[in-house]
């Protein structure tokens, strides 16, 4: 993954975590309106989850050109 995608990742992952710990049970927000801020919730974790699986996939190596056969 070249530099410019990884800081766009590690932003992300940051503010989603940002916004989940905001989200907690105890916090301001949750007291607002705890169905919208649990959906909020695991919407961020679903998306934390996503941008691990990218950040995999990304830093993978290449699979090795398929040679054909003659």
């Amino acid at each position: 993954m070249d530099d410019q995608t990884q800081e766009k990742v590690r932003a992300a992952e940051e503010a989603v975590g940002r916004l989940i710990e905001e989200c907690r049970k105890r916090g301001l927000l949750y007291n607002e309106n705890p169905k919208a801020v649990a959906q909020v919730s695991r919407t961020g974790k679903w998306l934390l989850n996503a941008l691990a699986t990218l950040r995999r996939a990304l830093d993978a190596p290449a699979p090795p050109a398929n040679k054909s056969r003659q």
